[in-house]
């Protein structure tokens, strides 16, 4: 028997895929026997009817309870046929029998688990390094967290959340036949995805979710970055994925966004109102100021890549400060960080903000490298954010 948890993973997985989302009888039916096999309780006909379908109990409902049955073992053979192809553990419900019977593929398993597993490590690894900082005194943290935006994170009497873009990925019918692995930017989540299907039920048969994600190596560089700068007594800080974010995780929460344009998710909505707009192809980055519309446009110079980063900084009225890094490249993200860690940089930014007389910022640095070096770093815009921020940030 696997483990219960990762049952109900797969369980939500199924019931989440189009085959199942809108058969409700299905969904309760297979639930209902799960949590049966697992009490290691068998039901009988009447048992199923009572618990399922309500409690008047006939030898007509009695057969219409082998139908639902049928139907649900022909659903689960369809959807092993292709969207749970993959699955490491499936479920059936052999023929004169209502016990569900789990087949479990221990090498598939094994492999899902250690990819699950190697972000975590990954972010263990880093909060564990930033532990061995926050053990330090005050007054032996870096200096650049004495400047500008970190001082105020530093000091905070909130806790601070950083929110790392990941990118999502779901199954779609390929063309040369099989289901491949998609990422398509106007879907960031299950929700998107169960929102498309609706929108477009001819194709629920060729889409499917999957149960990872993707992230860049500016997430985990962004976050050792942060922590670092952090150290000395920063104790409070969450993590979470923008693919998993919802606003009330933030509540009475500083927040650090780092990710690229096509990961905001929802965070999308406040980077708008704030004048920082994407075109994905071509690779624009629009920019607004005052009246007027800016256009970065991202390209290649003889061999020098070219990026545009954005950054955005503002505090809510009752002190919180929200903070973002985003670039359509990992090097981007990566150089900006870099120039954020210095002491000497810092001072600038800070000389820049006091002369706007605001806390309320954002800029663009226009970044050269070459694949993951850059080579050198300007910012290009500094300017005052002058919409009213309770009404960008919901929480």
């Amino acid at each position: 028997m696997p483990k219960q948890q990762t049952i109900q993973f797969y369980l939500k997985k199924l019931i989440k895929s189009p085959i199942f989302a809108k058969s409700v009888v299905n969904k309760e039916l297979l639930k209902y026997l799960i949590d049966q096999t697992l009490k290691e309780e068998i039901p009988k006909e009447f048992q199923i009817e009572h618990d399922v379908f309500g409690k008047d109990a006939n030898s007509t409902k009695e057969k219409n309870v082998r139908i639902y049955i049928s139907n649900l073992r022909k659903k689960l053979t369809e959807y092993y046929k292709e969207e749970g192809l993959q699955d490491e553990i499936r479920f059936e419900i052999p023929k004169g029998s209502y016990e569900v019977i789990f087949h479990v593929d221990r090498v598939a398993l094994v492999k899902t688990q250690i990819k699950k597993q190697s972000l975590a490590i990954l972010a263990i690894s880093v909060l564990l390094f930033a532990t061995s900082i926050i053990l330090f005194s005050s007054k032996d943290r870096p200096k650049a967290s004495r400047h500008f935006i970190w001082k105020e994170i530093y000091h905070s009497d909130f806790p601070t959340m950083i929110v790392l873009g990941d990118h999502y990925f779901f199954r779609l019918r390929s063309v040369i036949g099989g289901m491949a692995t998609v990422r398509y930017s106007g879907i960031n989540s299950d929700d998107d995805l169960l929102e498309f299907i609706e929108q477009h039920p001819e194709n629920e048969k060729d889409i499917a979710p999957m149960s990872q994600t993707y992230i860049n190596k500016q997430a985990p560089f962004g976050l050792y970055k942060i922590m670092t700068l952090l150290g000395g007594g920063q104790a409070e800080i969450d993590l979470r994925y923008s693919s998993e974010f919802k606003w009330e995780d933030v509540e009475n929460h500083n927040l650090i966004f780092i990710g690229s344009y096509k990961t905001q998710n929802q965070l999308r909505q406040v980077h708008e109102k704030l004048g920082i707009d994407y075109e994905i192809n071509p690779t624009i980055l629009h920019y607004h100021v005052n009246d007027s519309i800016i256009n970065f446009d991202a390209r290649s110079d003889d061999g020098m890549s070219i990026e545009y980063a954005s950054f955005t900084r503002f505090v809510t009225s009752d002190g919180r400060n929200v903070i973002s890094f985003m670039c359509n490249s990992d090097v981007g993200n990566m150089a900006v960080l870099k120039y954020m860690s210095k002491e000497e940089n810092l001072k600038r930014l800070e000389d820049m903000a006091d002369a706007l007389n605001t806390d309320n910022v954002k800029g663009v640095f226009e970044v050269r490298a070459q694949r993951y070096t850059e080579f050198e770093i300007n910012i290009i815009r500094f300017d005052t954010i002058t919409e009213d921020t309770d009404k960008i940030w919901p929480y």
